[in-house]
């Protein structure tokens, strides 16, 4: 008799421990597929930062569940390729949209919207690509001394309704330069700082040791009739003492006429065209100064030379 009660005993507790783990199963299968849902909802709304929680909550129920891992993982990487667009890293955003899109049984509104993003980037690519054409175009007209050809050539980036998108921003701030910097020799005016080039990032002003590298540019631009010898009156004494030992050429060891050809002044535009020329034959632009670039500019001109030809018979 006893045996029998342990028996019945035993068929009720192992039948509880089934029940209570078979509910706790159907529990948590609810509770995932309520996050679920709810993910699949919040990229709907273009949510992902909640679509994220969703799809990590939805992990806490089912451990290592494949669907929920790779959601979790497409929505991040569609976050990040959104950010990486946005600050106009193109090719990582490119690399992020692509993963995306390939995601094995991924969410189809991710794929679909990276697709769209995808042909975004290749108008926004092809668009950068015909830009900068442009744009170095102007820049070589300018190195020329057309400064109003050059403004007509920039025009065209000015008058393209898309110029003004986010995703053209470095574009549009350096055709915005070189247009000032053209306004500025066509009016007679000194220039700022050196204009930014397109293929070359070291084309900043080079500046000679213990010189104020803005020293001189502010200076020419409060009396641009001072006489060039007098800019030492700036210097300290052991700072003329430097001046008047260096052996290159630089902004105080320049002489009246110099900077000029046929009585126009070398600008920076042509300053910058000539550094790039340089460099791709092959020079180290970085250890001239702009004076010293100058001067080959001058020297080419009166040979009839191009600036590199000219270069590679005096710099040997």
């Amino acid at each position: 008799m006893k045996r029998w009660i342990w028996i019945l005993v035993a068929i009720i507790v192992a039948g509880s421990i089934g029940g209570y783990a078979y509910a706790r199963h159907s529990q948590n299968n609810r509770l995932y597929d309520q996050q679920m849902t709810r993910g699949n909802a919040y990229i709907a709304s273009k949510k992902y930062s909640s679509a994220e929680t969703a799809f990590t909550n939805a992990l806490k129920r089912k451990q290592d569940d494949k669907k929920a891992t790779t959601f979790l993982k497409q929505t991040q990487t569609f976050v990040s390729a959104q950010k990486a667009l946005n600050d106009r890293k193109f090719s990582e955003s490119k690399q992020q949209f692509t993963d995306v899109k390939n995601t094995d049984q991924g969410n189809e509104q991710l794929i679909d919207r990276a697709k769209t993003n995808l042909a975004t980037l290749k108008t926004v690519q092809a668009n950068i690509k015909n830009y900068n054409k442009v744009y170095n175009q102007a820049l070589d007209q300018a190195g020329e001394g057309q400064y109003m050809e050059s403004n007509a050539s920039l025009d065209k980036i000015f008058n393209d309704k898309a110029i003004h998108q986010t995703y053209y921003k470095d574009v549009l701030k350096k055709a915005e330069k070189l247009r000032d910097d053209n306004n500025k020799a066509i009016n007679g005016q000194p220039n700022d700082q050196s204009t930014v080039d397109n293929d070359d990032d070291s084309s900043s002003t080079a500046v000679s040791p213990n010189l104020d590298p803005d020293s001189s540019s502010s200076n020419s631009q409060s009396n641009t009739n001072t006489n060039p010898d007098s800019s030492s009156a700036s210097l300290t004494p052991e700072e003329q003492k430097q001046a008047d030992n260096y052996k290159g050429s630089n902004e105080y060891t320049v002489k009246p006429g110099q900077n000029e050809i046929d009585g126009q002044e070398i600008t920076n535009a042509q300053v910058n065209t000539a550094r790039r020329d340089l460099q791709q034959s092959g020079f180290d632009t970085g250890a001239m100064s702009d004076q010293d670039v100058k001067n080959l500019i001058k020297g080419a001109s009166e040979k009839n030379q191009s600036v590199t030809d000219y270069a590679k018979q005096t710099l040997k």
